[in-house]
């Protein structure tokens, strides 16, 4: 009974050894591709730069809400 113990340990020490290894050595970079997705927004939501319109007047900005004024 004991060396079947002490044969488990060896190999559950010697498995971790060898995922430490690879994990140090192996080579695990990312497959590197460029990849371009075209986006269609929807028209006249979203877009950066524009003044307040009637909603952010009413409700307040986004920052102003989310600071808790």
């Amino acid at each position: 009974m004991g060396r079947i113990f002490k044969l488990i340990v060896i190999l559950l020490v010697l498995g971790a050894i060898g995922v430490i290894g690879f994990a140090y050595l192996g080579d695990m970079s990312p497959d590197s591709q460029e990849q371009r997705i075209e986006v269609t927004l929807p028209d006249g939501s979203g877009m950066a730069g524009t003044s307040n319109t009637d909603a952010d007047t009413e409700t307040g900005t986004d920052s102003e809400t989310a600071s808790g004024n």
